[in-house]
């Protein structure tokens, strides 16, 4: 796996670099010290995952992962931060993201978070995803008012037990895996049943299955 690790700490991307060095076989990590730099690299080197920091300087990560994805539509992008905040989480999401990360994460759940994106598959910090659980309420009037938009707050409080079940374990980032453990089904289940409520939001993908739920 070939990372592109963007953070404006030499330390940290040191630190990350033997970590993962360490946890992932064949690993190749790639370091950029600004967003600027993380978008040439990311051209020249085409790695399979870009890990950006927001806070960068001359570009933050939410720029520049906007600027990748613009350039590279398939691009795989996790954005790792600090920030914990709803709007923080809407805004990367928005801008392509298809994971977020937070810095306080233990190295077993970035290992995970990268393997997951690296897949096509969509990855929230259970740490942060309490944000997304508060910005789609199970039902009432103050859906929409919560930051959820009215659409997809409908689509939410439409969907039958289970695939609610499912759902909301979707927008935890969990997989199909984990959610098959907790609900007492197979993963095959799990995936057919995921397909048909990303229908149902008109998204292709869990990621923009969430971008669309945390769309104000």
């Amino acid at each position: 796996m070939k990372i592109l690790m963007a953070d404006d700490h030499a330390v940290v991307r040191q630190g990350y670099l033997s970590l993962l060095g360490a946890l992932i076989k064949d690993v190749e990590v790639i370091e950029a010290g600004s967003g600027t730099d993380a978008v040439l690299l990311f051209i020249q080197q085409q790695p399979d995952v870009v890990v950006l920091d927001i806070n960068m300087p001359d570009m933050s990560g939410i720029d520049a992962c906007r600027q990748i994805r613009n350039r590279d539509p398939d691009a795989r992008v996790l954005m790792f931060s600090m920030y914990e905040e709803p709007g923080m989480i809407r805004e990367a999401l928005a801008a392509g993201a298809s994971g977020y990360l937070s810095k306080a994460s233990s190295p077993d759940l970035m290992v995970e978070a990268l393997s997951r994106v690296a897949a096509g598959e969509s990855f929230i910090d259970p740490a942060v995803s309490r944000s997304v659980e508060r910005l789609a309420p199970r039902g009432g009037a103050g859906a929409a008012g919560a930051g959820i938009a009215a659409d997809s707050a409908a689509v939410l409080q439409g969907l039958p037990a289970r695939e609610r079940e499912i759902a909301d374990r979707l927008l935890e980032g969990k997989s199909n895996q984990i959610i098959a453990e907790e609900l007492g089904i197979s993963a095959k289940t799990v995936a057919n049943r995921a397909t048909v409520i990303r229908q149902k939001f008109g998204v292709t993908s869990t990621a923009e299955m969430v971008r669309k739920v945390l769309q104000s």
